[in-house]
């Protein structure tokens, strides 16, 4: 593999002024990442909805990509000159591959092909009954469009094909950095949660957390780098004070105002809205200057646990 095909959503909707600074922030952000990964790569570009990383580590760069906020969907490819050629060698080449992987006998398959940009001159649907009918004639397999085995993937752009067998989620959300900043009250697992679903949002976090034990404090660091593992693109590093719980509050708003940070995150979570406990958010905010979120507040516990399991948090 010499590529990865890297895919957002929620960009796409923006206007084309906002799409595009929206896509240099995540081709920053995807920059970062690789190199504090330590993972090499020859070029980076942004062109008709999609980013193409070019790498010779893309297994490895899809594995850390897929922890970049924006990133909807990746696939570790094979790009080569956009001929019928070319393209029919790397798709069954990358059939064979996978079918060795899954230790089939005869799998069942399908091609999907999109022509990006329109220099190859077979349609999309052309091309996917070629590719078929090429893999057919050197494999044992049979063609099921519903339930196949094996996917292969066909992206035509710029005179380029890309060619993949795997699609890996990402989180989707917005680039890190495009929201804002917000202090986070960090002291366990829910605000851990919250300051990941605002960094979703794309808004970078600064972690404050109050020291009240060692143990404490070291289980809050393990929290924060678990955190980073999503931060790519954000400067947020932990702070810690050693104050009166009661002037928590007081020192987040003085952190808030020394990054420039629009608000403060809460992991309060709550089992039913009552009133009362409108009541109390109504009360907490009037003390505050700043906005207080609450991301986990009316949220159900399986999407909250689903998201904590698959975040590792």
């Amino acid at each position: 593999m010499n590529a990865v095909v890297v895919r957002y959503g929620e960009i796409g909707t923006k206007s084309r002024q906002t799409r595009s600074w929206f896509e240099r922030i995540l081709v920053n952000n995807i920059r970062e990442a690789l190199i504090s990964e330590g993972i090499g790569y020859k070029e980076i570009v942004a062109r008709h909805g999609r980013i193409i990383v070019k790498t010779n580590e893309a297994e490895k760069a899809t594995e850390v990509l897929a922890r970049v906020f924006g990133i909807v969907s990746l696939s570790p490819a094979m790009e080569v000159e956009a001929s019928l050629e070319k393209i029919n060698k790397i798709a069954l080449r990358l059939f064979r591959r996978t079918k060795r992987s899954l230790s089939l006998e005869r799998p069942r398959f399908r091609v999907t092909a999109r022509r990006i940009t329109k220099e190859l001159p077979l349609t999309s649907v052309e091309l996917q009954a070629k590719v078929g009918e090429y893999i057919l004639e050197h494999e044992e397999a049979e063609v099921d469009l519903r339930n196949y085995d094996i996917e292969v993937g066909i992206e035509v752009m710029e005179g380029k094909a890309y060619i993949f067998t795997e699609k890996v989620k990402g989180w989707g959300g917005l680039p890190l950095g495009t929201q804002g900043k917000v202090v986070v009250l960090l002291s366990g697992p829910n605000s851990a949660l919250a300051a990941f679903l605002m960094m979703k949002r794309g808004v970078e976090v600064i972690p404050f957390h109050v020291k009240e034990s060692e143990e404490e404090l070291e289980n809050v660091r393990v929290l924060w780098r678990k955190l980073k593992r999503y931060a790519y693109g954000g400067k947020g590093e932990l702070v810690v004070a050693e104050v009166p719980k009661e002037k928590m509050i007081e020192k987040a708003v003085e952190l808030a105002k020394d990054f420039g940070a629009k608000g403060i995150v809460s992991g309060r979570r709550a089992e039913k809205l009552t009133e009362a406990l409108g009541d109390a958010l109504i009360e907490e905010n009037a003390k505050c200057p700043l906005p207080i979120y609450y991301p986990l507040i009316a949220l159900p516990k399986e999407y909250l646990e689903g998201v904590r399991k698959r975040a590792g948090l």
